[in-house]
């Protein structure tokens, strides 16, 4: 082939061509890592903050939004399918409320019997299924909304972590407003800011509940929750910005869904009930889970009250004196045996 010479036209444009191809090779040296470290990525099935990854990026080539607004979107659609839970949790903690002095009767005739027969425990076990049959009430219907919530948080939290590694490049410009970059902290520590004061929000629209529910050990837990609030600020300021798109989204809609349904035609229209004013005299802190721990004590032969408690430390102490004198007198049989 015919080499060009130097300085002429055929010359010129391959040295433009060759320049053009360095500074694209240049330019996309980052996609290229890019690339690589998306392929290189497996997601697990089982693993909630891969699936969280494959969500916010199905909502993105889905809609179009930058990252921050899917991650919006994804947020929403999660707490939009988990809202029926929440609502019959609700619903069954409304109603765990009422039934709680009747249950505490029954405890206290189930205690007084110290040791009680099979058909006794069986009597007691009828009289808690007819109580909760008459209130329409499922006792462990209000732990479902926080058992299925309390993953998805955690997956969506780790899986916003990731998503700066995997997408780089395009979360470097997928934010909005003035966190345009995802992979860093937000500079001006506006989002660490609202969600700590979102968080609090929450924690003083739901006090109320809270002591009710537990006079005792309700406002420790309130102190707790605020202190927690403050104390959680500093360390959100170094979490990425795209951990906060979802963070942030998601305490304001906790905040929103636990004011409306403390509205008294929401409540109506779901069936939630007002709480029960407490009663003179009677203690409220103990629930549902302490009795289910002492039918299983009992069950097991555990004592469960004081009474209960001594007989059993007496007949332990009985035993010993029994067995310490049928060893000294096989002791003394041996002995008299050897002479």
């Amino acid at each position: 082939t015919e080499v060009p010479k130097e300085g002429s036209f055929d010359e010129t444009m391959n040295k433009l061509f060759h320049e053009a191809q360095r500074e694209a090779s240049g330019a996309d040296d980052a996609w290229f890592i890019d690339q690589a470290a998306q392929a290189a990525w497996e997601p697990k099935w089982w693993n909630l903050a891969d699936q969280a990854v494959n969500g916010v990026h199905f909502i993105h080539d889905l809609t179009g939004f930058h990252y921050a607004g899917s991650i919006f979107a994804t947020t929403c659609l999660i707490r939009l399918v988990i809202l029926p839970l929440a609502i019959r949790g609700q619903r069954a903690a409304s109603r765990m409320a009422h039934v709680q002095p009747e249950l505490q009767v029954i405890k206290k005739r189930y205690e007084a019997l110290g040791t009680p027969t099979a058909a006794e425990q069986k009597a007691f076990a009828e009289q808690m299924k007819s109580l909760f049959a008459r209130y329409e009430v499922k006792p462990f219907a209000a732990l479902a909304a926080p058992l299925i919530q309390a993953p998805l948080f955690i997956g969506m939290f780790f899986g916003m972590k990731k998503m700066p590694e995997l997408y780089p490049t395009e979360f470097a410009t997928g934010g909005l407003l003035w966190f345009t970059d995802l992979t860093i902290p937000d500079p001006t520590y506006i989002l660490p800011l609202t969600c700590g004061l979102s968080f609090l929000a929450t924690i003083e629209a739901g006090k109320e509940q809270m002591i009710d529910s537990s006079p005792t050990t309700g406002p420790i837990m309130l102190n707790a929750f605020r202190a927690m609030a403050f104390v959680a600020v500093p360390v959100m300021t170094t979490f990425p910005a795209a951990m906060l798109c979802y963070w942030v989204p998601n305490n304001f809609i906790t905040l929103v869904q636990s004011v409306t349904l403390r509205q008294p035609w929401v409540k109506k229209q779901l069936g939630i009930w007002d709480r029960p004013k407490p009663i003179p005299g009677m203690q409220t802190d103990v629930g549902f889970q302490e009795t289910m721990k002492n039918l299983v004590k009992q069950v097991q032969g555990q004592p469960t009250t004081e009474a209960a408690k001594i007989k059993k430390h007496n007949d332990e102490v009985e035993t010993k004196r029994r067995l310490a004198e049928v060893s000294k007198a096989t002791r003394a049989r041996r002995r008299e045996a050897e002479r």
